[in-house]
């Protein structure tokens, strides 16, 4: 086998903000690393997770061994498998599969059970040169420390050109339960459109902020979709009027490199206990709100700029795909990825054309 060097390594990367870098391995980061104090240390673990972040090049390989340190959180035991990675092969999805070792994080306690090294290989790819994409998982931080291909074999960068959709939101936009790293709703949604998306949602830590909404004005988008509201349900974190004014203060922010930018907000899918309970925002006044917000920005002349009931992506009728009463399953989540998809990027009006 050949082995990759990290600085070769590096810009094959996508889906990511940043890298951290070590002497001998680099971390794909989905925030600045130098701002790595801003954040508390649970928003700091999710955003090191790699939802969305893809290794993206050209090869005429017959093999690929990926290798380095992997942490995975613990979840509940079910039939659906957690922490896989994802290689497609000419935009086809190839193998689906689970990396050797890696730890357990508890997700109350963040103790880790068993050794962080982890090693993936994939052999019998397919013959002659092709576009190879693989997927980190979403449910966990990654440190690269090894990429290897075959013997003599080429590689090349593959820059993803497509236009591109930034999504940002809580766990239901992280999508940490699905199976499959490619299987949540944004990534769903955007290859039925055939376009791009980085993935910048953050479970449990979407919370209108503006550290938050800096990554977004920072970054390259071509439209950009905030779903936005479950996370500051919790423990009424925001009342009506914060939570007015933390969306407008977003937008805003956003707005200041991206004036023209497509924005869609959509507001929360529906959550049994959680519509017209609790001790700050209900879901239900969420709802009205973000439309509300998204009216006054088009009545000052944003033309750009659209609203979205999450319950057009996932109502009452779907709540058997919700396990946890919270967050889909990965059939929710593909049928998510396919209403978005229907609603807001096909028609005569989507949100952005391939």
């Amino acid at each position: 086998m050949r082995s990759i060097g990290l600085e070769e390594v590096a810009p094959l990367l996508d889906g990511h903000v940043d890298i951290r870098r070590r002497a001998s391995a680099l971390q794909p980061l989905r925030y600045p690393a130098p701002e790595a104090g801003f954040y508390d240390g649970f928003t700091r673990w999710v955003a090191t997770c790699t939802a969305g972040v893809r290794l993206r090049f050209r090869s005429d390989t017959r093999a690929l061994k990926l290798a380095g340190t992997q942490r995975l959180i613990a979840m509940p035991t079910s039939d659906e498998r957690r922490g896989l990675y994802d290689l497609y092969v000419d935009g086809q999805l190839h193998a689906r599969t689970a990396a050797v070792g890696g730890a357990a994080m508890d997700p109350q306690t963040f103790a880790m059970i068993g050794d962080e090294a982890f090693s993936i290989r994939f052999d019998d790819l397919p013959a002659g040169e092709k576009l190879l994409e693989l997927w980190l998982p979403q449910a966990g931080g990654v440190t690269i420390s090894g990429l290897e291909l075959g013997d003599g074999a080429s590689l090349a960068r593959a820059p993803d050109d497509r236009p591109r959709i930034l999504f940002h939101g809580s766990s239901i936009t992280h999508c940490m339960e699905a199976e499959g790293a490619s299987a949540g709703w944004p990534a769903v949604a955007t290859r039925l459109a055939g376009v791009s998306h980085q993935n910048l949602g953050w479970g449990g830590s979407c919370l209108l902020s503006g550290l938050a909404a800096r990554i977004v004005r920072d970054a390259r988008a071509d439209a950009i979709v905030l779903k936005l509201g479950i996370n500051v349900w919790s423990e009424g974190m925001l009342k009506a009027r914060t939570f007015q004014d933390s969306a407008h203060a977003m937008i805003s922010i956003i707005r200041e490199k991206h004036p023209a930018t497509p924005i869609a907000v959509i507001s929360p899918i529906f959550s049994p206990g959680r519509e017209d309970a609790g001790d700050g925002v209900t879901l239900r006044q969420m709802r009205t709100i973000l439309e509300e917000v998204v009216a006054a920005r088009q009545a000052a002349g944003d033309r750009n700029i659209r609203y979205l009931s999450g319950l057009e992506l996932f109502g009452e009728a779907d709540a058997a795909l919700l396990p946890d009463n919270l967050h889909p399953n990965t059939e929710g989540y593909r049928l998510m990825g396919e209403r978005f998809h229907r609603l807001m990027l096909s028609g005569e009006t989507p949100l952005l054309r391939a």
